[in-house]
């Protein structure tokens, strides 16, 4: 099982603690922290097989994410992800830290940096977090304070010869930027890039709505690899599809189809069966 994000992470973070140490540079709120990250209950490497570029995206089920990912195989390495998000208003009436939340990665089984948008926007709704080697991550969030409608470009990329991560968001509305830059382990590889949501515990949204409710709207997604080749989700690699699924078999979250060009496409609550 690869290392994921988690919501105790992130809500870690939005309280809002700084502490700056380990290579780790930010203008806003920032954290770091030692021991081994905790990971979510599903993972994206369940039921590989290699597929063509061209062909659908390959299913794979898991607990908490929704989403795509590049690359159905541990051939390429990845070097950038980027996408545009509207910040949405919750769906569920609950704590927003609760809600399903935008997110991106670079990712690998043992190593993983994401940006995570939470809904209803405001302060301390968008965050990051970065396993920067086998006992240590960083996590915070960013000083942005967006507002419900607000477009935001999202970016993770990697200086691979300073073993770097620079996390960017910017909101376009406003025009406010911040990036926080994370120095890593010399180990550190990112085979796959993620655009989706995320949700720590499926029962935070228990019972499931009547229709298919929209959570995120992601649009012109863009990914780099190390050797500089540019494509989006779906290539020039194969796409994987990520659906959230119960222990039991009851589909939580889905992603709606992947745009023809790869770069857009939304995720929903869904249905309940």
């Amino acid at each position: 099982m690869c290392r994921r994000i988690t919501r105790a992470i992130f809500a870690a973070a939005a309280a809002g603690a700084t502490i700056a140490t380990f290579g780790l540079a930010a203008a806003g709120a920032a954290g770091a922290a030692t021991g081994p990250v905790r990971a979510g209950g599903g993972h994206h490497f369940a039921g590989y097989h290699t597929a063509s570029a061209r062909g659908p995206a390959l299913v794979v089920i898991t607990r908490h994410f929704a989403g795509y990912h590049t690359a159905s195989n541990e051939i390429r390495k990845f070097r950038y992800v980027a996408t545009t998000v509207r910040v949405q208003p919750c769906r569920i009436p609950i704590d927003p830290n609760k809600n399903p939340f935008a997110d991106i990665e670079l990712f690998s089984r043992n190593w993983d940096a994401a940006i995570g948008v939470l809904c209803d926007g405001g302060a301390h709704s968008i965050f990051f977090f970065d396993q920067r080697s086998a006992t240590a991550h960083a996590s915070g969030t960013f000083r942005l304070s967006p507002r419900v409608g607000d477009r935001l470009r999202i970016s993770i990329s990697r200086n691979v010869s300073r073993h770097r991560d620079s996390f960017t968001v910017t909101n376009l509305r406003t025009g406010g930027s911040q990036t926080v830059r994370v120095t890593t382990s010399t180990a550190v590889v990112y085979r796959h890039a993620f655009v989706g949501s995320v949700i720590a515990s499926n029962a935070d949204v228990m019972p499931l709505p009547a229709t298919n409710t929209l959570l995120w709207t992601f649009r012109s997604s863009r990914v780099v690899t190390t050797g500089g080749v540019r494509g989006t989700l779906r290539g020039p690699w194969a796409a994987v599809k990520e659906i959230d699924r119960t222990q039991g078999g009851v589909t939580v979250m889905h992603p709606g189809k992947l745009s023809s060009a790869g770069g857009s496409f939304s995720t929903f609550l869904n249905a309940a069966p």
